[in-house]
């Protein structure tokens, strides 16, 4: 346990840390949110950001065996608290990039009242999508000491049928650094993703993400993403 001591006391040191003001930054999917699901939060008005994440898809048996993946997305502030972005990758083979991109849109009615207001939006991911389509509500509850709690629903149509799930996240910034987590569950899965994001400035991030990261032992047309480990960077307002 001693050996541990230093490195504890750090990590609660850090904790103290003042979390400096930063934009949102972007999620798996596009827009802007925490590792896997989207938070309340929007891009301000006329501005924007590029992103991209790289790295691996691994299969469902557990084994080494896996394909590249990759993503690359855009969003952009286009009235005052809505955002509308695309987002592209490769393909379910891992070999070329896919035809065209999916759209993603997001309104938050109101940024609320005080200077920790909850925060609630509306949106869709992937529109143009015969099978990733979703639509979600969601809220985040920003703490005085830093912490960003979201929660809400997400529903999608694998198979042409209705899927409600629950969603909920936690962005937990220390410094410079936050540390991500967020959950999605329903009847017939429980997704749970991690990841870090690493500002250098409050418009640039290095980010890590896991994704799906128990895998997942239903079948591949109801798991909601493939088990992924990838690495990547968002720049908003870059020229």
């Amino acid at each position: 346990m001693r050996k541990y001591l230093p490195c504890i006391l750090f990590i609660l040191l850090l904790g103290f840390c003042p979390a400096s003001a930063y934009f949102p930054f972007p999620s798996l999917t596009g827009a802007s949110g925490l590792t896997r699901i989207p938070d309340a939060t929007v891009l301000p008005y006329k501005n924007w950001n590029l992103a991209t994440d790289y790295g691996a898809r691994y299969n469902d048996t557990g084994n080494a065996q896996h394909q590249p993946a990759f993503y690359y997305k855009a969003n952009l502030g286009t009235f005052h608290n809505f955002e509308l972005g695309l987002v592209g990758g490769l393909d379910q083979a891992g070999q070329e990039l896919r035809d065209g991109v999916f759209i993603n849109m997001k309104y938050a009615p109101s940024i609320g009242d005080g200077s920790d207001p909850l925060l609630l939006a509306i949106g869709c991911e992937n529109l143009a999508s015969k099978t990733q389509t979703a639509v979600y509500m969601v809220a985040t509850k920003p703490f005085v000491q830093g912490p960003k709690l979201s929660f809400g629903f997400l529903a999608d149509f694998p198979g042409n049928k209705f899927r409600p799930l629950g969603i909920a996240g936690l962005d937990v910034p220390i410094s410079t650094l936050s540390l991500l987590a967020d959950i999605l569950a329903g009847e017939s899965l429980v997704q749970i993703n991690g990841g870090v994001r690493y500002r250098i400035m409050p418009t640039f991030a290095f980010e890590g993400r896991a994704i799906n990261i128990l895998g997942d032992s239903q079948t591949p047309t109801l798991q909601k993403d493939p088990k992924q480990l990838l690495l990547g960077f968002s720049w908003i307002n870059p020229f």
